[in-house]
């Protein structure tokens, strides 16, 4: 457990800048270096790198990386190390040393909050991952035989992750209370939005899979983390003033970084910490034709019911009187997708199969705004929108009550939808169109989300992953449609070569024959095997 004893070194370097008493620096005791509020500013600050960056959905079945997924498709094997497993103790470390530091009179103070979130944070992708954890809240001696202690209950970490966030938030600021060189620091809405995270994901973890817990006490958690947030009056959904029905797509982009919107980011500048330096999609990710069918037409009705859909027989006709989102998730065929707002750009023509297995491009990342190799984009990860706030507080009513009335889908989903252009979701809408309700705020929910790293484990909590998983991940419609039949300037075909194609003509990526979903094994992640050599207390997770 070295990651549990090693101290890192950012945490320290803000020591060369304090005011330093006469005694030689290595001879400083707490009580000299962590006696002002700014000191545990400067000591949290390095806790903010950990919030990580984008994490897409290769791992699911809306997304595809030009290359098999070994966890998409079942054939990962347990690992002997994991960088996600070590760091995120270095990280909990770190938060547990800057906390015990603060008993010299700092319990209540907003920075050392930030560490116990940070904390949580941690804690909570760990339960999400691997169930059972092992458990510490304090920095442990390297002699300590806590090191040896077996994982602790899921129940437990989580009822102290939420007790703590409970605890932080009246000691964190509001946003609006944030000054302009504290923007991107955690506030109050962000320890209520990770809260109503961790007890939605808890809940519904607890009523599909039957773990120990009382689901309705996690969502009861989750409905009032949620509606924290957005009665706060802090946040809203973006809107892009020059053209508001491209809201969505430019949230994605340099003009949605610290916005209405954000709650929690990992912010980036162009001069000393930059993100993507060139087409962010490029072999990266595609979308499969399960996401792209799940966006509705403009009438609220799936395709398979609506009027308006206007088929697949031309390359851009399954995007008209769509969900706006789907055009901003994916490019439309033909669409130049980099016309740079401050630069002359050349221009891509999509789709280009050498990259885009499925020739469903993804649109969401690419930004329009100028970059260039030396400094690259600067847009943010949001980690926590209030987009999602909006979908926990939607799920967790229809999961606790089995039903949400039309004020809350308004105060919700609707807002999402209206944003998209797409009619309201409202129990009369479904009832009338013999729709599901439970499926369209999951639908919502995979809509809104997508390529940003939840899908996989939406289906793990909510328990259909072994549906969901071992199906094929299938493209668009090749044979019969205008792809087959376009051609260059020259009078060549625009695509010679046939791609993989189901009886009915559709690409496909990656053949069921290819994928699989163990339930009895892949709900949980495996445990590092180096792990389990270290401590004879830890079990492996069932089936690795």
């Amino acid at each position: 457990m070295k990651k549990l004893i090693c101290l890192t070194l950012g945490i320290f370097l803000f020591i060369g800048c304090q005011d330093l008493s006469l005694a030689p620096e290595h001879q400083l005791s707490d009580a000299q270096l962590w006696n002002r509020s700014d000191d545990f500013r400067k000591g949290v600050n390095d806790l903010y790198s950990s919030l990580g960056s984008f994490q897409l959905d290769n791992d699911s079945d809306i997304s595809y990386a030009n290359s098999p997924n070994a966890v998409s498709n079942g054939t990962r094997t347990a690992p002997s190390t994991s960088s996600f497993y070590n760091s995120s103790y270095s990280h909990i470390r770190d938060a547990n040393f800057l906390i015990e530091r603060a008993n010299n009179g700092f319990e209540e103070n907003r920075y050392v909050a930030e560490a116990r979130w940070f904390r949580a944070f941690h804690y909570y992708r760990l339960v999400k991952a691997y169930g059972d954890v092992q458990f510490y809240t304090d920095v442990l001696d390297p002699s300590s035989e806590d090191l040896l202690a077996p994982r602790e209950s899921r129940e437990v970490v989580v009822d102290f992750i939420i007790d703590e966030l409970n605890a932080i938030a009246p000691l964190l600021h509001l946003q609006s209370e944030l000054g302009g060189d504290e923007l991107g620091r955690i506030t109050r809405g962000a320890a209520d939005a990770l809260r109503a995270r961790v007890a939605l994901f808890e809940g519904t973890w607890i009523k599909y899979h039957g773990t120990p817990g009382n689901a309705n006490e996690r969502f009861d958690e989750a409905i009032s983390a949620s509606q924290k947030v957005m009665d706060s009056g802090e946040y809203d959904l973006f809107t892009y003033t020059p053209d508001p029905e491209e809201s969505y797509r430019y949230f994605f982009m340099e003009v949605g970084n610290d916005s209405e919107e954000q709650i929690v980011a990992r912010r980036f500048d162009r001069d000393t910490r930059h993100n993507f330096t060139g087409v962010p999609r490029d072999g990266n990710m595609t979308t499969t034709r399960k996401l792209a069918d799940m966006y509705l037409c403009t009438d609220g009705l799936p395709i398979n019911q609506s009027p308006l859909f206007e088929g697949r027989e031309e390359m851009t006709s399954e995007f008209q009187n769509r969900d706006r989102r789907m055009s901003a998730t994916m490019i439309p065929p033909g669409t130049f997708a980099i016309d740079r707002l401050d630069q002359e750009g050349t221009g891509r023509d999509y789709p280009q199969p050498i990259w885009d297995e499925s020739w469903y491009d993804a649109y969401k990342y690419i930004s329009e705004f100028y970059f260039d190799n030396a400094g690259g984009n600067v847009f943010y990860y949001h980690l926590l929108r209030y987009a999602e706030v909006l979908l926990i507080n939607a799920e967790a009513q229809y999961e606790r009550n089995g039903s949400i009335t039309d004020a809350q889908l308004d105060a919700t989903i609707n807002l999402l939808r209206e944003r998209a252009g797409v009619n309201a979701l409202t129990n009369s809408h479904v009832i009338a169109n013999g729709l599901n309700m439970l499926t369209e705020i999951r639908r919502e929910r995979t809509v809104e989300l997508a390529h940003e790293g939840f899908r996989r484990d939406d289906l793990r909590r909510w328990k259909t992953a072994e549906e969901e998983m071992p199906n094929a991940l299938m493209g668009a419609k090749f044979a019969g449609t205008e792809f087959e039949t376009t051609t260059l300037e020259d009078g060549s075909l625009r695509y010679p070569d046939t791609p993989p194609m189901d009886a009915d003509g559709n690409i496909i990526v990656e053949p069921a024959s290819q994928r699989s979903f163990d339930p009895g094994r892949d709900y949980l992640e495996p445990l590092p095997a180096e792990e389990i050599s270290k401590n004879p207390n830890l079990v492996q997770n069932p089936g690795w």
